[in-house]
This record gives C-alpha cells, structure tokens and sequence, in this order.
C-alpha cells in the first residue's frame, strides 16, 4: 500500500488515505475515521460512502477529497477520483497530495502524458517524495513504451506476438477467435496482448487490466486498471458490478481482461483442477486473458480464455510469456460476463 507520506511503492491502485490536517469538524472527522477503518479492510464502497457524509459535513475540507479519490481509484472508478482530486487541488493548491491523486488516476487510465505532467507538479511540491517520483518515472517509462517506440514493443513480443503482427498460437491463430467476433475485434486482441507483452518485458510484471474495443471503428481502446479487481471475493464482485455498469451501453464490441497468476487471490481458478484440463504445476507463474465479445451479428456474447506462461529464461534469464494457451472458459473464466446480453 501508498503511506501516508513515504512509501516508495509507485503504484496508486492500493493507496492509503490521510489523516486530515484541518481542525476537526465533529461529525466530519467521525465520519472520515469511518472512511480510514473501511479503506484498510478494503472495503472501498463503504469507504466512499462514508467519505461522502464526511464532506457533506466539511465541503471545503480537500484531505477528504483526495480520501475519497483514492477509494476510487481502487474501485476503478478513474473519472471520479480525478474530480475529486482536482476539487483537493483546487482546497489546497500548494499540497502535493492532491496532484498526486489526479496523477495516480490518469496513470491507471494510461494517460501518460497528463499523469506524468500532474506528477511532475506533485514533485515540485514535494520533491522528497520516494512514491511521486517513482510513479513519475514510471509514467515516462511507459509513454517511450506505449507511445513513440511501438514498432520495439512490437519486435519484444517475441514468442507471444509473431513477426506478422498476429498472435501467436491465440487457440491455434486467427481462426480461433472466427465465429467470436468480426475482424475489428481480432486486431483489438492482437494489439492489446502486444502491449500488455511489452509492458511484462519492460517491467517484469503486467498490472491487472481490462482493454476495452469500442464498437465504432478509430476510437480509442479503452483500458481500466483493475489490481484490486482479484484481493478476496468482495473485492471481485465489486469489480464485476462495476465493469457490468460501465459496458451496460453496448458501446464497445469486445473487452480483453488479463491478469497475473500471482495476483488473483481471488478466484483461484487452477486450484483442485485435473491434469487433464490444467498442466501447469501450482507453483508455475502466467498470464490469464479472458475475451468476452459479441458474436458476429451483436445476437449474443462468446468467451475465450487462454493462460500464457510465463517461465523464466535459462541460466536465471528474466521470465519470458510462451504462447497463449486455450483453456475450457466455463472451468477458468476468472471473470463472469462482462457484457451485457442481448
């Protein structure tokens, strides 16, 4: 998790709420020490909720704002969080903090060129902090990656991304995903895995992610961090609500979820499972990527799942993805359907 002050870990997914510097406002304290206890048993619905009387209570108190960002962020709810942010900012224009939720927001929408501006903001604030300036500089690593050097990314996917541009072994190739959806979505999964490859290459790990494929034609992927996504059950159901909610409009044709084995401890999916239908020892790390799409024609939705191991190299050689391997989606889906149903 994010201290208070001087955690180094630059992710802003788990962060830690403050402890108010204003004077204390009688039920508005009361109602942000609720907050606090929800949030540190990660239970960020009631967090956000009792932030909310918090603020009611204390509307000009910016240390509640960016509380209640940060419950949001771990809720996946960016759009928010970057409100609520701006609105701290706005309270307490010199405070670090504020800047560097909005930053913490916008680096889980991969929106590297304004996280890493508000970051670079929040470090002139305070330039002592070990957590802004790793995000900081996280934020630029991941712009080179994802921005101006494509075409390395690309060559990096190695066995994961083949030469030509497709996936590689994605359920026996292109023909796997005929019948899931039309040719817009191919392309969506091809590129989503090559990014989601370049970042485990560049950084040894992949956040838990949900690419999104509008359903018109040159609009951007939409990308939601989901890392609390797999914590404990609660955590899980709060995330599927919250996806469900937000493709209820059928906007988008196809939404891609990949997630660390290491990092789903919730649903554990390969547990108690026969050799038969799972060959990886307990032990062995990989990708999960599960498609949730309509069939071609929008009469309904299809699933694929497909695991992507990820052993290390010979001789300790830092761990490289193999090719995507098909798995039965009713037996290891790690997450219910996402998309509305016709």
């Amino acid at each position: 998790e994010m201290a208070v002050e001087n955690k180094s870990d630059s992710e802003a997914k788990s962060e830690k709420p403050e402890a108010s510097d204003a004077a204390p406002s009688g039920g508005a304290d009361r109602f942000k020490e609720e907050g606090n206890k929800f949030f540190a048993a990660r239970d960020f619905v009631q967090a956000v909720k009792a932030y909310n009387q918090a603020i009611k209570i204390d509307p000009q108190n910016g240390v509640l704002y960016s509380n209640r960002a940060a419950a949001f962020i771990q809720l996946g709810k960016e759009v928010k969080a970057i409100k609520d942010a701006e609105q701290a900012m706005t309270l307490k224009p010199d405070w670090a903090k504020g800047y560097f939720r909005k930053g913490a927001a916008l680096f889980n929408l991969r929106r590297w060129d304004e996280a890493a501006e508000v970051l670079k903001k929040a470090q002139e604030l305070d330039p002592k902090s070990k957590e802004i300036a790793v995000m900081l500089r996280d934020a630029n690593r991941s712009r080179t990656l994802e921005g101006g050097d494509k075409k390395r990314e690309g060559s990096k996917g190695a066995k994961a991304v083949a030469e030509d541009g497709e996936v590689a072994a994605v359920g026996g190739g292109r023909k796997a995903l005929v019948g899931v959806s039309e040719a817009l979505v191919e392309q969506f999964v091809r590129e989503s895995l090559s990014s989601a490859v370049a970042q485990f290459l560049a950084k040894g790990t992949v956040k838990p992610i949900v690419f999104a494929q509008p359903a018109t034609q040159g609009d951007e992927t939409l990308m939601i961090g989901i890392e609390a996504g797999f914590d404990s059950p609660q955590a899980h159901e709060q995330c599927v609500t919250f996806l469900r909610g937000h493709f209820a409009d059928r906007k988008h044709l196809a939404v891609l979820i990949l997630a660390e084995k290491k990092n789903i401890a919730y649903p554990q999916v390969w547990k108690e499972k026969p050799s038969s239908k799972w060959k990886w020892k307990q032990s062995e790390q990989g990708i999960f990527m599960q498609l949730d799409a309509f069939s071609v024609g929008g009469a309904g939705t299809e699933r694929k799942v497909w695991f992507i191991p990820t052993a290390a190299g010979p001789g300790g050689a830092p761990a490289q993805p193999h090719d995507p391997e098909e798995l039965d989606a009713d037996l290891f889906a790690i997450m219910p359907p996402i998309l509305p149903r016709a």
